[in-house]
């Protein structure tokens, strides 16, 4: 590290003064944790033979004489933080000296090293020996308000002479006996602030988060683990080139790569990492104290340029910044835009800590061989942190990171990911970044064994499939619908007799023919029937508007139009209308010929078009082909073991595709249909009545149709195998399936990808629903917005590939040119739009939509991540989140569909308090609305546009008085808070619902908001709660929270 001057205090130690600004942004951290560790520092050591306790205890005391900022206090006060340094006669510390058992020094340690300090004038050093069967272990345990790492090494060393001395009989070395006065921080040059003001202009730091892990939480615990991992030497060896031919420092090269890591992982490309260096100063080098700037190093990564660059531009911020260190960055975060509405330091979200010289691991201590001990203190205050130790040998790196936003894996696979960048890196500098790939080894081997899916498709037409089933079991039941059984030959036979309709009627291969009809044999033997004569079909529903019929007529071009008994279409002239044929129980079939199948359509032929809504309000048509809908049906046939005695539920409507699993699996297998009529769907009576009637084996719904039949026939469910798909499965309606009885499948795909893509099979107990592997013969990859693969844990679109890709777009080649692609390897393959990351175990996790991605004070929010939360609260059965674009700025609004319905008491109360349990500030809706069900397209899509307009609605009834719009002068508390919020921040233009850090506020301003807010209402409001919330209206529902659960607290609140 470098360093920079400082000013030794001289003459007496001042009696109490206040905290300067960086000890207290450490007091406010741990304001936000109290009582923890995080911000302990350790110098711990293990002996191989016994330590004297009384030369501990000696040695000890001789530190705290010489040191006196080790001998300095704090007090937290409602006038902020001061301290004061206590005369040494004064000051105790005794050593905890205590046997142990050999297999307790780990727990014991950490107890030690974990235990908290507190600002109320007590010491802030503790120290225990540890006396265990196989040697001794000393700890110091430091606050690292008065101590950093380098004191740690200096500490470490002084105490090392100190005892052998007074082992020896010779007494504290004399150097060690000259006090060490506290050294003041020179005054931070303005020229140096506007270096920092230059550096950071126009940063945005709504960009730092990465794209693995978790977004952000909304009470922070500051919860740290670690991983080690030493550079591979083929890394090591890179690194050595690179200094080389890019004639840079090793640290530089180290934090280039960094940098790149983490734009790879989704940060930037405008990004800052923090970096402390000493400013000890060359007259001091050796002072013991908090003596460490964290620099905000600032480089943009252009993954269109080669290392080279990267590598430049960090040299530059690099050495930049050591030039300017005197400028703590706490003084900078009112130069950042937004900083102040999170609880975090938003400057930056990463630390990069290169230690040149680690210092011996090995050593002896009065003639006793003695290891240093890395103990962490179980708290991270960056999401990650990366801690160099280089040696001519070796680089080890230590992974700090916060583990409510990585997980363990994350981490790791993070290092192994940096190892194999150096080496990509070192083979070729000026290779664009954004082509080296960013998968470790474990990456590859994960991904590729999902994507592991080839299989062969025989037959590898369903109308083949169909055909062979049908001549094997020609007698056996295919569909049942009230009464009526109907036998695979009389299904098949009204399929040639439609057939023959459509072939006499001039109908030529290729064609499509529109289908209207509702669930039944008619309409299974139309689509037959279609296929047989070599075309297409499109699926009508009788109960869509006639516009939108029209414009699927057009738009298909269908030439013709098989119509069930009773229903009605109307057409142009050149559409003809033909009745389906009748299918009936006494129908026969021509023994098999292979003539029934010579105008079939071949495999990449189109089978049907599957309408819908596309961006515009239109509808467009995607093309599917046979080989497509071969694909998925003959995978599910398999993965439900579908067999002859099975009965299979036709259930959803045809247009919506995954109904073709409930035709087409059963078809194929030999099994039966059970159809469902309509009011099933949301009769809870006649659905029970059908399952009951009929024994059905296999049940396929969306989520919304599964309460329905879970909530009808629970008792029912034993042993069926259940499919869900076609939008997001709460994990409370999965665990309630699941509780029936029920094998439980979630399946994914959007239409482009033909009917499913993905399925696994749900735990019971699950609380996260993923959804699976690929299918059999498809391929899946996510990717960031340039199309890069990306490794596991990585949020990207999600793209899929194989088999079941479309064709496209019917008649919209420019639409087909926007979502589809030709990867090198992978072929053919559609960009969903859908967020999703690979899990570890290879399965799939959606995170929403990546056009549903909105800024909130700074703060990117994912629109699907927030209705996913509220999704898992009991009391809802469907959510849907819009922004509200106010002139107080945007502000989510939560529509709720609860579970018995829209006068559910306080439901709204107690989804703000669940969304606050598991949502950032920002992502906390701050308004929720209940309503029976919510507005939808013509394709049963929510209206998230009614919605948002429904949204605006409420906010400008409210704002004139109506619509249960209190305001703040009718609330006394609220214009108390909206009071204090004017006096703060000097501003008489803003209301009960401006945020207080979006309109100036800090967090030291912040402090002083908490302090007023309790000497004013006798009400505790933690800073954590003001970060969650920070208007006057959230802060009174706080307030009265907190008054509700401790009455004594009320005090002038009312």
């Amino acid at each position: 590290m470098l360093t920079t001057p400082t000013t030794p205090v001289t003459g007496p130690a001042p009696a109490l003064v206040a905290a300067n600004r960086k000890e207290q942004a450490l007091w406010l951290l741990e304001e936000l944790v109290p009582s923890s560790a995080v911000n302990n520092l350790s110098v711990v050591f293990a002996a191989e033979d016994a330590l004297g306790e009384w030369e501990i205890q000696e040695a000890l005391d001789a530190l705290l004489r010489r040191h006196d900022i080790l001998r300095t206090v704090f007090y937290g006060t409602a006038a902020g933080l001061v301290k004061q340094t206590v005369p040494a006669e004064r000051f105790d510390v005794r050593v905890d000296s205590r046997e142990i058992a050999g297999d307790a020094a780990d727990e014991e340690i950490d107890a030690v090293v974990r235990a908290p300090f507190a600002f109320d004038g007590q010491p802030l050093v503790r120290a225990a020996h540890l006396q265990g069967p196989d040697g001794d272990v000393v700890c110091i345990v430091v606050h690292h308000i008065v101590f950093d790492a380098i004191s740690s090494g200096i500490l470490l060393e002084e105490f090392i002479e100190a005892y052998e001395g007074i082992s020896a009989g010779l007494g504290v070395p004399d150097h060690l006996q000259e006090v060490q006065r506290p050294l003041r921080p020179a005054p931070y040059e303005e020229e140096s602030l506007a270096y920092w003001r230059r550096h950071l202009e126009g940063f945005d730091p709504s960009r730092l988060g990465l794209s693995c892990g978790t977004e952000d939480v909304p009470e922070p615990t500051l919860t740290g683990d670690y991983v080690l991992h030493a550079l591979s030497p083929r890394a090591h060896d890179a690194v050595r080139r690179l200094q080389r031919e890019l004639r840079a420092p090793e640290g530089v090269v180290l934090l280039a790569a960094y940098y790149l890591l983490l734009a790879r992982h989704g940060a930037g490309p405008d990004m800052v990492v923090g970096s402390p260096v000493s400013v000890r100063g060359p007259e001091a080098p050796r002072a013991v104290g908090y003596h460490v700037n964290t620099l905000p190093l600032r480089a943009h990564v252009d993954l269109d340029a080669g290392f080279r660059d990267l590598a430049g531009r960090a040299r530059e911020a690099f050495f930049g910044a050591m030039t300017h260190t005197d400028v703590p960055v706490d003084a900078l975060l009112p130069e950042i835009q937004h900083t102040g509405a999170t609880w975090r330091n938003t400057v930056f979200r990463h630390l990069f800590n290169y230690v040149p010289d680690a210092g011996p691991e090995h050593f002896e201590i009065d003639g006793i061989t003695a290891r240093r001990l890395l103990i962490e203190n179980g708290h991270s205050k960056f999401d990650l942190e990366f801690f160099f130790f280089a040696s001519p040998q070796e680089i080890k790196i230590r992974g700090v990171f916060y583990t409510e936003i990585l997980h363990r894996t994350d981490a790791e696979l993070l290092l192994e990911r940096y190892d194999d960048l150096l080496i990509a890196l070192g083979e070729d500098p000026d290779r664009p970044m954004g082509d080296i790939p960013v998968h470790s080894a474990r990456d590859t081997l994960v991904i590729s064994t999902a994507n592991a899916t080839s299989r062969t498709v025989e037959p590898a037409t369903l109308l083949r499939a169909v055909a062979d089933r049908v001549h094997a079991t020609p007698d056996a039941t295919a569909v049942v619908t009230g009464s009526r059984e109907c036998s695979y030959a009389a299904v098949w036979a009204a399929a040639l007799a439609n057939r023959s309709v459509l072939t006499g009627a001039g109908v030529a291969p290729g064609s499509v023919v529109a289908l209207a009809g509702r669930r039944g044999p008619e309409l299974a033997a139309a689509v037959l029937g279609t296929w047989l004569a070599g075309s297409a079909y499109v699926a009508l529903d009788p109960d869509h508007p006639d516009r939108r019929i029209a414009h699927l007529l057009e738009d298909s071009g269908a030439t013709a139009v098989l119509a069930a008994p009773g229903i009605e279409v109307s057409t142009s002239p050149e559409t003809p209308v033909h009745p389906m044929a009748e299918v009936t129980a006494t129908a026969t079939i021509p023994a098999e010929s292979e003539s029934d199948l010579a105008a079939a359509s071949g495999p990449d032929d189109t089978a049907f078009l599957v309408y819908t809504s596309g961006s515009t309000g239109v509808p467009k048509g995607t093309v599917i082909t046979h080989r497509g809908i071969a694909n998925v049906i003959t995978h599910f046939a398999a993965e439900l073991r579908a067999a002859q005695d099975d009965t299979t539920l036709w259930l959803t409507t045809f247009t919506f595709d995954i109904s073709s699993v409930e035709l087409f699996v059963p078809l194929i297998s030999g099994g039966r249909i059970a159809v469902a009529p309509d009011e099933a769907r949301t009769d809870g009576e006649a659905l029970r009545a059908l399952l009951t009637r009929h024994g059905v084996t296999i049940v396929q719904a969306t989520p919304t149709t599964w309460r329905t039949v879970v909530d009808a026939a629970e008792d029912l469910l034993v042993g069926v195998r259940a499919l869900t798909g076609g939008e997001p499965l709460p994990p409370a309606l999965a665990r309630k399936i699941t509780a029936a009885g029920c094998e439980l499948r979630n399946a994914y795909a959007p239409s482009e990808t033909t009917v499913y893509s993905t399925s696994g099979r749900v735990p019971d107990d699950t609380t996260c629903v993923d959804i699976g592997v690929p299918i059999a013969n498809t391929v899946a990859f996510v990717a960031d917005h340039a199309g890069r693969e990306l490794p596991v844990g990585v949020r990207g679109e999600l793209c899929v590939a194989g088999h079941g890709v479309a064709a496209g777009y019917h008649g919209r080649p420019e639409l087909t040119a926007e979502r589809f692609a030709v990867h090198p390897v992978h072929g053919r393959y559609y960009r969903t739009g859908d967020l999703a990351c690979w899990l570890p175990d290879g399965r799939l996790e959606l995170h929403g939509r990546v056009d549903r991605q909105v800024k909130v004070r700074g703060n990117r929010i994912e629109l699907g991540e927030v209705e996913a939360v509220l999704l898992e609260h009991p009391d809802v059965a469907g959510v849907a989140v819009v922004v509200d674009e106010a002139p107080s700025g945007p502000a989510l609004v939560a529509f709720l569909v609860p579970e018995d319905g829209p006068d559910t008491h306080d439901i709204a109360g107690r989804l703000w308090q669940h969304a606050r349990s598991a949502l950032p500030g920002a992502a906390v809706p701050q308004e929720y609305l209940t309503v029976d069900a919510f507005p939808t397209t013509v394709s049963q899509k929510t209206d998230h546009l009614a919605l948002t307009r429904l949204a605006a609605r409420r906010r400008t009834e409210r704002a004139a008085g109506g619509a249960d719009g209190a305001t703040a002068e009718s609330d006394e508390l609220v214009a108390g808070l909206l009071a204090l919020w004017r006096e703060l921040l000097e501003r008489a233009d803003i209301d009960a619902t401006s945020n207080f850090f979006a309109h100036g506020g800090h967090s030291l301003l912040g402090a002083q908001l908490v302090q007023r807010i309790e000497s004013r209402f006798g009400v505790t409001v933690r800073m954590v709660d003001l970060y969650n919330d920070a208007t006057p209206y959230g802060t009174a529902a706080r307030i009265r929270a907190l008054q509700e659960t401790a009455p004594a607290a009320q005090g002038d609140a009312r």
